[in-house]
């Protein structure tokens, strides 16, 4: 119950494309789109230098906080200079999996069917601060 996991990962959120599939030798083979998979490769390296225990095998609830680059159009001066909420693509549940299928990759989580709480939100980063996904992970209260 002491526990809590926090990781930032810098760089722009990707959301989890849909499955690929291709037909080899009479069987078809599925796959995630190269940037979704490059991106939960990225995270998974980071998520694991940042926990060094066993995979947690208990109830958990995950926060992930989206944070999109601000587009110019954001960056006058009489914007807000904090984060603003952002409806554009990828959409954020589809960000909210891969989050959780890089915790899962890392061995942070032995399987995200352990996660039964999940608070998500997406927002256009601040005039200080670049694209990031924060995910924060703690035990069922």
């Amino acid at each position: 119950m002491g526990w809590t996991f926090e990781c930032i990962i810098p760089g722009p959120p990707v959301g989890k494309g849909r499955p690929r599939a291709t037909l080899r030798g009479g069987h078809i083979k599925m796959y995630s789109p190269k940037g979704s998979a490059e991106w939960e490769r990225a995270a998974a390296m980071l998520a694991r230098s940042c926990w060094k225990d066993a995979p947690l095998d208990e109830p958990c609830s995950i926060d992930v906080v989206a944070v999109m680059h601000r587009p110019k159009r954001l960056c006058r001066k009489r914007d807000s200079p904090l984060r603003l909420p952002c409806t554009s693509k990828p959409d954020l549940d589809n960000i909210v999996k891969s989050a959780m299928d890089a915790l899962t990759m890392a061995g942070v989580l032995r399987d995200d069917s352990c996660v039964v709480r999940i608070s998500a939100s997406k927002f256009y980063s601040s005039m200080q601060e670049g694209p990031s996904v924060e995910i924060t992970l703690s035990p069922l209260t």
